[in-house]
């Protein structure tokens, strides 16, 4: 459902958990999902934050932990990576992947037979999850769908996830809800009340979920969403996380 923009009231260090989606959440989106940035302020706000929430912060995102260290570092987080397939349960832990590679194997060769007439899509390989990128190229979207969806028609265990200017195949049971419920069992996120920020399709999930833990949800950028709370885009988000004398929406 669609929600009017109504600004998220100022973390509480207190009594909130908080939960960051990365692409087009914390950084902006780019054609090109190597070269993305976060400024440093958000970075040295992220660290006091941490610090402040006694480590009840997590990064919830569809991309690797590997890729999140590099792009958030010196911000050593707990994390949950490719929609929770990867999980981190504390800073400096171990990276503990849920499924293994291989099973996405014939669905690699599939879709790599397939680009070869669709040189304007790119497959990104995650390892535990498969991404084709239409970014710049929108009137390929339905081609895109197409490939993935014969790619996997005769899988039962997979499931596809169509997020901004993307398809993602990755094996079920795991969602950003889940990855988020989770966390919520164990300090030192237990007993406090989430707040979970996202902008894809694929936050939807984390949403929901938050619902049973009485949480935040907001919806960053336009578009419906079952979120309780919206900022306009990821400028709203580095000033609402500077607290109250941050954003307009």
């Amino acid at each position: 459902m669609s929600r009017p923009m109504t600004v998220p009231p100022p973390i509480d260090p207190t009594r909130h958990a908080l939960f960051l989606d990365f692409d087009g959440t914390l950084a902006e989106l780019v054609d090109d999902p190597q070269a993305v940035s976060v400024p440093e302020p958000v970075l040295e706000r992220l660290v006091a934050l941490q610090h402040a929430l006694g480590g009840a912060l997590a990064i919830v995102s569809g991309r690797r932990i590997a890729d999140l260290d590099r792009f958030l570092a010196p911000l050593r987080f707990a994390a949950a990576g490719v929609h929770g397939l990867e999980r981190r349960e504390a800073p400096g832990g171990e990276v503990v992947a849920l499924a293994g590679p291989e099973r996405l194997d014939p669905v690699r060769e599939r879709l790599r037979a397939g680009l070869v007439a669709a040189p304007e899509l790119r497959l990104e390989d995650k390892g535990t999850a498969l991404v084709l990128h239409y970014r710049g190229h929108p009137e390929s979207a339905g081609r895109a769908r197409r490939l993935v969806a014969e790619a996997v028609a005769e899988a039962d265990d997979l499931t596809v996830m169509h997020g901004d200017n993307i398809v993602e195949v990755h094996l079920a049971g795991m969602d950003k809800g889940r990855a988020v419920a989770t966390f919520m069992l164990a300090e030192p996120f237990r007993g406090r009340v989430p707040a979970y920020l996202g902008d894809d399709t694929t936050d939807e999930f984390a949403f929901a979920a938050l619902t049973d833990f009485g949480g935040l949800s907001v919806k960053v950028g336009p578009g419906d969403t079952c979120a309780t709370h919206r900022l306009a885009g990821v400028d709203s988000v580095h000033r609402w996380l500077r607290g109250p004398a941050g954003p307009a929406a």
